[in-house]
């Protein structure tokens, strides 16, 4: 029988800043959503021929979070391993944003990421904020199937904000919003 593993999020600290440095946060995209408003995640993939894609994550960009007023940055922790994070800062408009969540291609699925958008969201709500937000792309659909299953709702669509980026078809920004409950 195979042993549960410990699911922990915490602060991060510079040590646990620089051993992130070193996993593994590249996935294939193998579907792409054709996104729209009001319509299920589900129901607007099409298959793709598979890809690498790399986000070049780099933590270390997010090291003034560390006892931050303004933002935050909490590291997943499975078995006291780190196995991903989330940087997220108080926007001008009352909203918390994730300015990046990442977890290593070892530790999917295994509830980092829900974790650490959880903690986020707490982290948002003791700032008296309104909600979170975040963007992802089209292309990273298992992303898009987490938020949707989380309550955010999708709020924006930009057809064009990667177009200079990429020779093929550009991806589709998409910009994804929890609001929390007045009161609650």
């Amino acid at each position: 029988m195979q042993e549960k593993k410990t699911l922990a999020v915490e602060e991060a600290t510079p040590t646990l800043l620089q051993a992130l440095q070193a996993l593994d946060y590249r996935f294939i995209v193998t579907q792409e959503l054709d996104a729209a408003f009001d319509r299920p995640v589900g129901a607007g993939l099409r298959a793709v021929a598979p890809r690498e894609k790399n986000y070049f994550n780099d933590p270390q960009q997010f090291a003034d979070y560390l006892n931050s007023r303004d933002g935050a940055f909490f590291v997943a922790l499975v078995d006291r391993q780190p196995a991903g994070y989330l940087a997220i800062s108080r926007r001008w408009n009352g909203l918390a944003l994730v300015e990046d969540i990442a977890v290593d291609v070892a530790f999917r699925r295994s509830g980092c990421a829900s974790a650490l958008l959880a903690q986020g969201a707490i982290w948002a709500q003791q700032q008296q904020l309104a909600g979170v937000t975040l963007e992802t792309q089209n292309t990273n659909v298992a992303a898009c199937l987490l938020y949707e299953k989380l309550g955010f709702e999708l709020g924006g669509i930009d057809r064009h904000l990667y177009r200079a980026l990429h020779a093929h078809p550009a991806e589709v920004a998409l910009f994804w919003y929890l609001w929390f409950k007045p009161g609650g």
